[in-house]
């Protein structure tokens, strides 16, 4: 036993003796990087490096870098030259893209990604709703590095807000997979805010299309069990509103017919946090649930609807109906897909209705 722990300890340290090490102070580490289009089948490449400032902890600003040419990693060889420490990608947490390189794909750029064996699977990806670059131009965060605020903005509204699920590694999954497209955060810059404006859809590597806020959190009550987020309806000339406490949704399909049958189970808690103009919501408890119930069936199904109309499956319904079909026959999918018989079935439990009776 004592000589296989002393082999184990010999090779661990072997193994570590062969990692490459880099000082972080020696190096060049940015957090986020933008691809645009550029002219002659080339693409612009821009990053963001934080920059400390001797003396002053809490300051931070940003080095950007841009250069035109027709690959990433070349690019970054040749940015190296203007540089005193070599770039390092491997702290990359959020890539930008603009959206005229997306309308005519990523394939090029998410080669170079999944080639790269320090690229972390976990990072996120974002659609700008203009060039990727002049977002990463604009003041839009100035006590904290702009990739931070970037990547938090991303991140919390991932796991508590409005947006889908979807970083690198599960953008890759949809890409590459059968039955299913995958999309992406589409971002905006206004009057130097940066704000997250929809959901940039995908047939392929192509954005094809966005989602607006209503439509994207629809979407991702039909994607995940969600925990947080919050409904809205109008009741009469009164609005209500509804925090989520949980959801849950389950996908069935029926093959007894010549074409699948697929049915979306939609099961939404939630408690009523505002009723502006309703004065007494306990009364009007049944009313608010069949409205919130209604208003979610037909905004799924239009949604559903869309989709198909755009031959475009973000929904992952084709991968849902291969894993329970034998002999699975993607271009036949594609033929019965725009005709695909889908139903939605939405119940709204109100558990609570605020302390106002």
């Amino acid at each position: 036993m004592n000589r296989l722990f002393f082999s184990l300890l010999v090779a661990f340290f072997l193994l570590t003796g062969c990692v490459k090490q880099q000082i972080l102070e020696r190096v060049t580490l940015f957090i986020v990087c933008a691809y645009d289009d550029a002219p002659n089948d080339q693409i612009e490449f821009t990053l963001a490096a934080p920059k400390f400032q001797a003396g002053k902890p809490g300051s931070v600003s940003d080095i950007l870098l841009s250069k035109v040419g027709h690959t990433s990693m070349n690019i970054l060889e040749l940015m190296s030259m203007r540089l005193n420490r070599p770039i390092n990608s491997g702290r990359v947490s959020v890539i930008l893209f603009g959206k005229d390189l997306a309308a005519k794909g990523l394939t090029k750029e998410l080669e170079a990604g999944l080639r790269d064996a320090q690229s972390s699977r976990r990072k996120y990806l974002a659609i700008v709703d203009g060039k990727a670059k002049e977002m990463l131009q604009a003041n839009f965060s100035s006590d904290e590095e702009k990739g931070m605020f970037l990547l938090n903005l991303l991140d919390t509204n991932v796991r508590t807000g409005l947006v889908p699920r979807q970083n690198f590694h599960e953008f890759e999954y949809s890409y590459l997979g059968k039955g299913m497209d995958p999309f992406l955060p589409l971002l905006k810059l206004q009057n130097d805010q940066v704000q997250i404006s929809g959901l940039a859809l995908f047939k392929d590597d192509k954005y094809v299309m966005s989602l607006n806020e209503k439509q994207m959190r629809l979407m991702k009550l039909l994607l995940e069990n969600v925990k947080h987020g919050t409904l809205e309806v109008k009741l009469d000339d009164a609005y209500v509103a509804m925090e989520i406490v949980g959801s849950k949704v389950h996908y069935l399909v029926r093959k007894d017919t010549e074409s699948p049958k697929v049915t979306i189970n939609l099961i939404v808690n939630g408690q009523i946090i505002d009723s502006m103009g309703v004065h007494f919501p306990e009364q009007e408890k049944q009313r608010i649930k069949d409205r919130f119930e209604s208003d979610l069936t037909a905004t799924g199904m239009d949604l559903i609807q869309l989709f198909k109309n755009e031959g475009i499956d973000p929904l992952g319904l084709g991968d849902f109906v291969r894993s329970k079909t034998r002999n699975w026959n993607e271009e036949e999918w594609k033929k019965q897909y725009r005709t695909l018989n889908v139903s939605l079935n939405v119940k709204v439990n109100l558990t609570e209705m605020g302390i106002r009776k």
